[in-house]
């Protein structure tokens, strides 16, 4: 059971999975294609908070590893 279910894990479901985890709701995340959503397409990623520059992937990489430490569960699934 679940307190909250988020449809798409782009960096906008993935970062709510991260709040919602860390107010103590049970998260799933369910995504139908790939996880971490177009980000995962660009080559480069500049001035996102706390980073210089990085790939999509590793974006989309570090935000499914937070989401995953902090509890979450992501499906795969439409």
């Amino acid at each position: 059971m679940y307190d909250i279910i988020i449809i798409g894990a782009g960096p906008a479901g993935l970062t709510a999975a991260i709040y919602a985890r860390r107010a103590e709701k049970r998260v799933l995340v369910i995504e139908k294609d790939t996880f971490g959503g177009q980000i995962t397409h660009s080559p480069k990623v500049e001035n996102y908070p706390g980073f210089i520059e990085m790939t999509g992937n590793e974006l989309a990489d570090k935000l499914i590893e937070q989401v995953f430490a902090q509890g979450g569960k992501i499906e795969l699934d439409t």
